[in-house]
């Protein structure tokens, strides 16, 4: 490395020079360390990777020494092969970091800032609602504890009630029109749970099945019909100029969550993905989990169509729960929904507050243990 990137430090030399040998010597360091880093995550990807960022480091190397030794008088002493040699190496070690670096953030950035949602018990004093936010896909280990406190809810005398849109003849083909990009959700939700290394809901809450066939009365389905939906839809077209005014075209293909079915590239890409290797998938997981723990982590700009997303849906949810004959009532429910419905519940009745309130984490790595016998 010494020849290529600092020659030695002549006797003589000034103090100043002396520094940038120096601090060279740190750059040069720093470079290789973060190339070696890099290498790993490149290579999962493709060798061909490699190969392209050598390429193209080689092709801006002319430019570059050409640009080093018309400003530095000390480049023009060395031979121009080394300066070419050099200003390749700074190049291919600056690529394969810019390369690597989305999968360093994504992985970073699931574990400093991880997505939670909440686990609320709301109370009037007669009445208790246990509010569980929940995701579409998640972690193994976040549906397996909602799970357990599920069947620990139906022994302690709770009502389950669950989210998710009802079909209905004369509502689902708006509804996958509108609201789901011209697709199944379900099905979205699966294909991005398999990318992202993560699980669908649905898989997990099949293990409930077994009560909700001997008890059905204790499984509620609290969530519209796509038709109620569309009549709602329908009837802010005709009374709210301002939503009426928002639907255009391109907003009315909007989706209630991200999904896989908004163009052919992303199909492409995810069936690309999954006929990978298990390190590009596994890469394709790193990335992805950060990407949601990013995007649902923030805090959402309201939008006119949560009027039929949300609040619409929020009011049924409020209504069926103020009605039901039941004390005790346990709902898992998207985690934007809670503080709309705590809102209703309290304008319904002053004496409804928030008992008390955790979050849960329901994206992290997968675990990959290994032992030996």
């Amino acid at each position: 490395m010494t020849d290529i990137a600092t020659p030695p430090i002549p006797a003589g030399s000034s103090w100043n020079e002396r520094l940038k040998l120096r601090l060279s010597t740190i750059v040069w360091f720093l470079l290789a360390v973060g190339f070696l880093l890099a290498l790993p995550v490149i290579l999962d990807v493709s060798w061909l990777l490699v190969l392209a960022l050598a390429v193209l480091a080689l092709i801006l190397a002319l430019p570059a020494t050409w640009i080093v030794r018309s400003r530095f008088k000390r480049q023009r002493q060395q031979l121009r092969r080394t300066s070419f040699a050099k200003a390749f190496a700074a190049l291919l070690f600056v690529l394969s970091i810019i390369a690597a670096a989305p999968v360093y953030f994504f992985a970073l950035y699931t574990d400093l800032h991880p997505m939670t949602v909440p686990q609320a018990t709301l109370s009037n004093g007669s009445k208790t609602v246990v509010f569980q936010g929940m995701a579409h896909i998640g972690s193994e280990g976040f549906y397996k504890s909602v799970v357990y406190d599920l069947e620990s809810a139906l022994n302690d005398g709770y009502v389950l009630y669950y989210e998710g849109v009802m079909g209905s003849k004369d509502g689902d083909e708006w509804f996958n029109q509108h609201l789901a990009g011209g697709g199944d959700l379900n099905t979205n939700y699966q294909m991005l749970s398999e990318v992202c290394g993560l699980n669908f809901q649905l898989d997990y809450f099949g293990l409930l099945t077994a009560d909700r066939t001997l008890h059905p009365e204790r499984h509620i389905s609290a969530d519209v019909t796509t038709a109620d939906m569309m009549h709602e839809y329908d009837r802010l077209m005709q009374s709210d100029p301002v939503f009426a005014a928002s639907q255009t075209p391109a907003t009315t293909q909007a989706t209630t969550e991200p999904t896989t079915s908004g163009g052919g590239g992303a199909t492409t890409m995810i069936g690309w993905l999954q006929q990978g290797s298990p390190q590009l998938r596994a890469l394709a997981g790193t990335v992805c989990r950060g990407f949601i723990s990013l995007e649902l982590g923030k805090k959402a700009a309201p939008e006119e169509m949560d009027k039929v997303i949300v609040d619409f849906r929020n009011r049924k949810l409020a209504d069926r729960i103020l009605s039901d004959t039941n004390q005790k009532i346990y709902i898992t429910y998207g985690a934007g929904h809670l503080p709309g419905l705590l809102a209703l519940l309290e304008a319904s009745d002053a004496s409804w507050t928030m008992k008390s309130l955790k979050w849960l984490r329901p994206v992290v790595a997968p675990e990959d243990l290994d032992g030996k016998l």
